[in-house]
Parts: C-alpha cells; structure tokens; sequence
C-alpha cells in the first residue's frame, strides 16, 4: 500500500505528534509499504530528522492557507501520487479547518476515492479546539453548531477516527454520536518491544516530571508539593524536563524555586532527547497534569520501572492501577500530591514493587510501537476493502 502520514504542525519540531508518526513511518517501511509525508515542513527542517529516509515523498502543506481550493489541490496531490490511504493527525478533536463545513482537505480527499483515517491526539471538552480558549462562553456557544457540523462532516469522511485512550474514546462516541461506529481505539507509543526490562535497584533521590511546561500539565503544583516536603528529606531533588512555556508557568515555578530558595534542589533541565536515562535513575515520576489524553511520558517512566504518581484525569488511570502500578491523585490537590511523595520516599519496598508492577504492565497490555503499528495496519487493509 502506498499511505500518506499528514500532520499539520513539522515533523522537525519533534513534537509528541510528530514522533508517533515518525516511529509510526519507519514501521510501515520496514514492512514493505511506501510512505508519504504532508507536512509544513521545508527541506532544512526534515534533513536532521532521522525518520526521514523512510519517506518516499514529501507533499508541502501550509496550516497557515486554509481554503476550499486549497483543500482541493492536496486532494488532487494525493490522488496524482496514488495513495491508497491518507491518514490525518490532529493535535486536538479539530484540525485541519474540520471546525469549517466544506473546508477540511480530508472531505475531498475522500471524495476522490482514498480511503481516510484521523487520529485525535487529544479531546479534552468539546468547547475546546475550535476557537481562542480565551474567547466568552456565549462565543464559543454560538459557534459550536457550525463547528459541530463540520467536525461531524469530517467524521463522516474517515473511514475510521482514532482515539488515543479509552477515556478520549468515550468522550467522542458521545459528542458526535450520529457517527458512533467509526470510532476506534489505539494506545500509542514510544516504546519497542526488544528494550530491555530495567530493574529497580540503584535508584537515585530524584523527584522526575518530563512534559512542555503549561498550567494545564500541573507543574507548578508539583513544585508547591515538593515545597511540603523538602526540608524533612533533603536528599531529594526535583528534575522537570520539557520545552518552557509562554503561558507563565516556568516564570511561576521559577518565583518559587527563588522564594523557598530551592536553586540547588529543584531543577529546570529544558527539552531533553534523553529523558528515558533519566526515567531509568529516578525514584519517582510524577505526571500532575489538570487534563491528558493519554499520557506517553507516563507510559514510559512505568516501562522504565519508575515509581509512579498521576492525576486521575483523562487518560491516566488506564495506565495506573491505584496503589498497584502506582498512585493516583486528584488533579490539582497539592496536598493529596505531596503525601503520595511521602509514600513512597518513607517506603522504598513499596516505590520498588510499584514500579516492577507498572513495567510489567506495560509490556502485558502490549503498549509498543510494533504492537500500535499492527493495528494501524489492520485498520488501513480494512479501509481499503482488504479485510
């Protein structure tokens, strides 16, 4: 099959998006299949991308020119490559101007005879997505039917819509219920199914959270947890890793760090590409986030036999079993945060068996980049009448 992999944000940015469909890429050409990128991306920001040599060819599409004819044109692009299945990644439940009747690229698409996926990367309400966060509720009511009907239309185009979680998946069976049937779930991942099981012992005194710095992600209520609680276990140190925000939570958490003069055991480590050596030295690994439609840094520091911590928010308790892969908090609760710290630094057996727990889980749900892509697999042969 020749399949086309579309994102609309570069896949040089490795993004968490753009890695799934890179690692998702690279396994369909090992598998004989011929792939093509659409993305904003120029020849610069796709020559360090290391997934870029499992691409047959790259197709130019710029998120910043949304039309009707230009929707067209990408359908006339794929129809000219002869691909057999476009699948079109969205960073939230709209994308691609879905929000629009009649404008998203994937109506045409469809309408020329090549069989559609879409994959949801995340659906946290659906007021969300189709217009400024900040804009009134009455705004955001009055363009919801409009946004509603174009969503519904682009649903309707999809041979299938993919959800990453369970939690996601119910939310859009319910929102847009006239196209119930065509949903499906697929975890996805990072991970490869021939890493090696990681042990427990030698864990080093450090606190890890790995994800972009945003109020939404909860950072900053983990920095005032570990504020509860450093003075009585000075050993440990806080480690939070990602790209910094320009939402003012990294200069809210950097207030504080200053405040309680915590330079030297709080740490702002920045992106990091090597956040799993980090996951395989820390004790624990903590994901406050206020809302997430999976989790993949979650997914990971278990598969790493870190003893984990999660807001029981979106996706994440399907990764934690409370008090048996992990513990759950409830989002936003600085002191349920700070006394799950505590438990697991007064009871070492317990972080230890916790994360032995979560890695075997990992693995036993078959959360692997080999196991996401023989589903994607078995969805792109049905959309294309092979199954």
């Amino acid at each position: 099959m020749k399949i086309a992999l579309c994102l609309e944000y570069p896949l040089g940015l490795r993004g968490g998006v753009g890695i799934i469909v890179e690692n998702l890429a690279a396994q369909l050409a090992q598998c004989g299949h011929k792939i093509i990128l659409v993305s904003p991306d120029s020849p610069e920001t796709l020559r360090p991308v290391e997934s870029a040599r499992f691409f047959d060819e790259h197709i130019y599409w710029n998120p910043q020119k949304y039309s009707i004819s230009n929707a067209k044109n990408l359908a006339q692009q794929l129809v000219a490559s002869k691909v057999d299945i476009a699948h079109f990644h969205a960073g939230g439940n709209y994308g691609w101007s879905n929000r629009f009747p009649f404008h998203s690229p994937i109506y045409y698409v469809s309408r020329a005879g090549i069989s559609t996926l879409w994959t949801s990367h995340r659906a946290e309400s659906l007021l969300d997505g189709f217009c400024g966060p900040q804009k009134p509720l009455l705004f955001k009511l009055m363009l919801l039917p409009i946004a509603w009907l174009g969503k519904l239309q682009q649903v309707w185009s999809s041979r299938f819509e993919i959800a990453v979680s369970q939690d996601n998946f119910k939310k859009i069976r319910r929102w847009y219920w006239p196209c119930r049937s065509r949903f499906v779930q697929i975890y996805h991942s990072r991970l490869h199914d021939g890493a090696g099981v990681h042990e427990n012992t030698g864990r080093e005194p450090i606190i890890l959270c790995v994800g972009h710095f945003a109020e939404i992600k909860g950072q900053a209520v983990l920095v005032e947890a570990f504020i509860r609680i450093a003075q009585r276990y000075p050993q440990f140190t806080l480690a939070l890793a990602g790209q910094l925000a320009s939402d003012g939570t990294s200069e809210r958490i950097e207030k504080m760090i200053l405040e309680y003069r915590l330079e030297k055991r709080v740490f702002l480590l920045g992106e990091r590409m090597d956040t799993h050596t980090w996951m395989q030295r820390a004790a624990v690994y903590v994901q406050p986030s206020l809302n997430e439609a999976f989790g993949l840094a979650l997914q990971e520091a278990m598969f790493y036999g870190c003893a984990v911590i999660g807001s029981r928010v979106g996706g994440i308790p399907e990764l934690i079993r409370d008090n048996q892969t992990g513990i759950l908090v409830a989002p936003g609760n600085v002191v349920e945060l700070s006394a799950a710290l505590e438990r697991y630094i007064q009871d070492p057996q317990l972080a230890g068996q916790c994360g032995a727990a979560a890695a075997a889980s990992i693995r036993e749900h078959g959360m692997t980049v080999e196991t996401m892509t023989a589903k994607h697999l078995e969805l792109y042969e049905r959309a294309a009448g092979k199954v």
